[in-house]
C-alpha cells in the first residue's frame, strides 16, 4: 500500500510540474537609443559582419596553396550575423577547413593556454590539435588543413591564414 501511495505521489508531483501554464516574462528588446549607446560595449563573442569564408578564396587559391584538388564544398549556409562562419573544402587525399568568429586578445589569450605563439601571422597565432588560431584585430581564425603530416599540415594552415588576413583585416 505505501508503495502505491508512493507512486502515486511522484505522478501527481509530475503532472503538477508538466502543467504549468505560466511561461517566464519575454525578454524586453532595448529602444534604439539604449541599442546604439550599448553597441560599442557589445560582446566581442557575438557574430556580425562575417563574410561567407567559401566566398574568401577561390578555387584556384585553395589548389594552390594546398597542392590538392578540391572534390566538394561544404558551406555552412550561415548568415553575416551568425557567431561563427565555415568552410569546407573535401579534397583528394586531405582537406581544409577555415572557421572565422567574433574574439578578443583576453579570449584569444584564455584560448591559447600553454600553446607557444607563432610570430608574423596576425596579431598573434599559435597552432594546437592540428589547428592554427590567428586574432586579426576582433576576429580569429580557425585553419584546419589535412594532408600528409602535421609539419606539412601546419605549412599549408600558415599559408592559407597569409592568403586570408588582407581579406579579414578589412571587417575585423
Amino acid at each position: 500500500m505505501n508503495r502505491r501511495l508512493g507512486i502515486l505521489i511522484v505522478l501527481i508531483l509530475a503532472l503538477a510540474g508538466c502543467s504549468r501554464e505560466a511561461s517566464p516574462p519575454a525578454p524586453q528588446s532595448p529602444s534604439a537609443a539604449e541599442a546604439s549607446s550599448s553597441a560599442p560595449a557589445q560582446n566581442p563573442g557575438e557574430g556580425g559582419n562575417i563574410p561567407d569564408p567559401c566566398t574568401l578564396l577561390s578555387d584556384a587559391e585553395v589548389t594552390g596553396l594546398t597542392g590538392r584538388d578540391i572534390t566538394q564544398i561544404d558551406n555552412d549556409g550561415g548568415q553575416a550575423t551568425a557567431a561563427t562562419r565555415y568552410c569546407q573544402w573535401q579534397q583528394s587525399s586531405g582537406q581544409l577547413a577555415v572557421f572565422i568568429a567574433r574574439s578578443n586578445s583576453d579570449e584569444f589569450t584564455v584560448a591559447q593556454a600553454d600553446s607557444p605563439s607563432i610570430p608574423g601571422i596576425g596579431d598573434d597565432a599559435y597552432w594546437r590539435d592540428g589547428h592554427l588560431y590567428v586574432l586579426v584585430g576582433r576576429t580569429q581564425l580557425d585553419v584546419y588543413a589535412r594532408g600528409v603530416d602535421e609539419q606539412q599540415n601546419q605549412a599549408e594552415a600558415e599559408k592559407v591564414a597569409a592568403a586570408l588576413l588582407p581579406k579579414v583585416s578589412s571587417f575585423s
